[in-house]
């Protein structure tokens, strides 16, 4: 049997195993395709079981292309912690935008200076570092844009809107119900649609397809139109004779197509001369003239990933041959979605530039047809995720951007923007202030040579103060100086100064100067001084021996004093230490002894009801059965002193019945005497009719039950600190 059980567990490993092999597999098939959205839960349960540094890589990635950035962070922290050795650049990078994207700056930053130093890549720390400074400064200058999101954006993607006529075009998952999905997210295919500007409050419900020529069953995304509004230039994928086109890697490249618009209609569509089935052209541009193309491509020849590109339209229709835009605007990462502002001006979205995380909008002024070196955007048109598709508005203060920030409605929002703030881009800067004044007279001081110096003591900066004794230096963030004042017949002084982060901060560094001859004078006058007081000192020593004998004495006095009242303190804490002790007695001997109940404000001995027959004081039979239950606590507990209290109904006068009781209180003492209890221990008191339990107006007010129950005897512990 045990072998039987042996083989069929032996058989049931090797089925999961092969069954883990299988997922696995089409885990990497499904990754190959960019199918990262089903890609990531096959991936996700064979981590039990494989955690090789493929697997994690492409989970890793595969929730970086789906924008779970925490995730994707979690894990590229994972594979560089454990396979350090077998990662290059892009994985770090990775990670520093994944964290970016979640907030996480500091650690995203670090991530990259800690592989920059370990590589010895000097060039790229440099340039790290200053790129984390450029950031702080575009950070400084605060939102720049009012932003809004758009009514009509769904839970789905919605970007690359642009304001045509009197309506807002833009490109869109498709609104049809049971249309094939995109499976890099699982959303519906794109297309681009229509929507009234004002009806924009209403919500994507009205949005209507642009045209059935140019929307297909597959991606149809961001586009451009020209001046005369005649020919339209949009993205496709590789698509002929109505079916997608791949590659030899099973990947359908993007295109560029044109459509003229005859008749009210999109005619005419045609794949753009420049495309190629090996690689992507993507996101058209056209300048205000309608002479120059631009977009973006990963075609070979370029700087690394997606470039930007820019062709000229010829007289005859036709195109130039396409021309990188250089290293200025483009790098070793991406550079898309590049749009043309009236005056010339290229904004465009990359990840390559230095940016707060994923794509971020950059703008690039050309100057006489020269793109100058792109700026960020700034805040909070940029985030920490994918910012894309600005476009501007005629106005040029205006229009509309996308982001998949997570504070939109789902995946990619278009939002509407107004430029509320210029983008002045400045180095942090501080002040160094302050008056120098004459220690003496306090007044200012004129012709005061005051030098600013670095950390190294090299002199940055000279100032001679005017009338007014101020000076003021322009200084970095994040530094050390060293403010020296000097002036002839003067001694020196100086001040050291350490700036922070925050910007326009201004420190104080006013000093005052001590004259030479104002310091003579005060050396004579302290030395006659000196003099005087040493004499004052001799003068006082004999009177200070007298007071110390006299302090002797009384303090010797004092101290038995305070012997006195110490040893009377030890005996107030010994005593309160002994009542502490009889209260906690108290309170066991009250939890031992079931008998013992603790009233409000008295503790008595429980026992059953002990009663007396009228006007007699003799115990029955059962009030001695029930006394022995006084006796045992008695017995217990030897520190306890009780008193009896006997109490009468009202019949006949009270000075009758304040007699009977006292006989009754006796009666039990004797009782609880004859039967072992010390008589200092027990204290007979009858109360008479004056502590009823039952009140009666009149005898005949109550019942005999009543009375009988007012002829009682209750057994008070009054001491519990009994001794012989």
């Amino acid at each position: 049997m045990k072998k039987i059980q042996l083989y069929f567990i032996i058989c049931i490993g090797i089925f999961q195993t092969a069954w883990s092999q299988q997922d696995l597999k089409r885990a990497n098939d499904l990754f190959t395709k960019a199918h990262y959205a089903d890609a990531i839960s096959l991936y996700e349960a064979a981590l039990p079981n494989n955690k090789n540094s493929e697997v994690i890589k492409n989970l890793a990635d595969s929730y970086y292309h789906t924008f779970d950035l925490k995730a994707a962070a979690r894990w590229y922290r994972y594979l560089i912690s454990n396979y350090s050795d077998k990662v290059n650049e892009q994985y770090y990078f990775k990670l520093s935008q994944s964290l970016k994207a979640i907030g996480e700056y500091e650690e995203a930053n670090n991530v990259l200076i800690d592989f920059y130093t370990k590589e010895s890549k000097l060039e790229h720390l440099e340039k790290l570092k200053q790129d984390i400074a450029y950031l702080e400064n575009v950070s400084a200058i605060g939102d720049r844009f009012a932003i809004e999101n758009s009514n009509f954006n769904t839970t789905t993607s919605e970007f690359g809107a642009m304001q045509i006529g009197n309506a807002i075009w833009y490109t869109a998952t498709q609104k049809k119900n049971n249309q094939k999905t995109y499976r890099w997210n699982n959303q519906n295919y794109l297309d681009i649609y229509t929507h009234a500007i004002d009806k924009e409050h209403l919500g994507d419900s009205i949005s209507i397809s642009l045209s059935n020529t140019i929307n297909t069953k597959l991606h149809e995304g961001s586009f451009t139109v020209t001046p005369d509004g005649k020919t339209m230039y949009f993205t496709r994928n590789n698509y002929k004779n109505g079916k997608r086109k791949t590659d030899d890697e099973k990947v359908s490249n993007l295109k560029i197509y044109s459509a003229q618009l005859l008749d009210g209609e999109w005619k005419n569509i045609t794949e753009l001369p420049f495309n190629s089935d090996d690689f992507s052209n993507e996101h058209p541009a056209i300048n205000k003239e309608g002479s120059k193309l631009y977009f973006s491509s990963d075609r070979p020849g370029g700087y690394g990933s997606f470039d930007i590109y820019v062709v000229n339209l010829q007289d005859d229709n036709s195109f130039s041959t396409p021309v990188n835009l250089g290293s200025i605007i483009n790098t070793g990462k991406k550079e898309q979605f590049p749009f043309i502002a009236s005056d010339g001006t290229l904004y465009f979205s990359s990840n390559g530039h230095p940016g707060f995380g994923l794509l971020d909008v950059f703008v690039s002024i050309n100057e006489k047809g020269i793109f100058q070196k792109p700026d960020n955007l700034g805040l909070p048109v940029n985030s920490g995720y994918d910012d894309f598709a600005y476009v501007l508005n005629s106005d040029g203060n205006s229009g509309y951007f996308a982001s998949n920030r997570p504070t939109g409605k789902g995946s990619d929002d278009i939002y509407s923007f107004k430029e509320t703030k210029e983008l002045k881009i400045e180095d942090c800067q501080q002040f160094i202030t302050g008056i120098i004044t004459d220690r003496t007279t306090l007044q200012p001081l004129m012709d005061v040579t005051v030098d600013l110096l670095d950390s190294e003591n090299q002199i940055i900066e000279s100032h001679i103060t005017a009338e007014d004794g101020a000076f003021k230096f322009n200084i970095d963030c994040e530094a050390i100086y060293t403010v020296k004042a000097s002036k002839a017949e003067y001694e020196g002084n100086s001040k050291n100064i350490g700036s922070s982060k925050k910007r326009n901060a201004e420190h104080d560094a006013s000093m005052d100067l001590y004259s030479v001859h104002e310091k003579q004078k005060a050396a004579a006058l302290a030395l006659q001084k000196k003099q005087e007081a040493e004499k004052l000192r001799a003068e006082q020593l004999a009177i200070k021996k007298l007071e110390a004998e006299k302090k002797a004495q009384l303090m010797a006095e004092k101290q038995a004093k305070e012997e006195a009242e110490r040893l009377e303190q030890e005996r107030i804490i010994e005593k309160a230490k002994t009542e502490k002790a009889l209260v906690k007695k108290i309170e066991d001997a009250i939890k031992t002894e079931e008998a013992l109940v603790k009233e409000t404000d008295r503790t008595i001995i429980k026992t059953e009801e002990i009663h007396f027959d009228y006007s007699l004081w003799y115990l029955r039979r059962e009030s001695r059965e029930r006394l022995q239950t006084v006796i045992e606590v008695m017995k217990e507990n030897p520190g306890i002193i009780i008193e009896i209290g006997t109490h009468t109904d009202i019949r006949g006068n009270s000075i009758y019945n304040k007699d009977l009781s006292q006989k009754r209180a006796d009666s039990a003492r004797d009782y609880l005497v004859k039967n072992g209890i010390a008589s200092a221990r027990v204290v007979s008191k009858g109360y008479g009719e004056s502590k009823p339990i039952v009140v009666c107006a009149t005898e005949s007010a109550c019942s005999e039950e009543d009375h009988e129950w007012n002829r009682r005897c209750e057994f008070v512990v009054i001491a519990w600190d009994y001794t012989q």
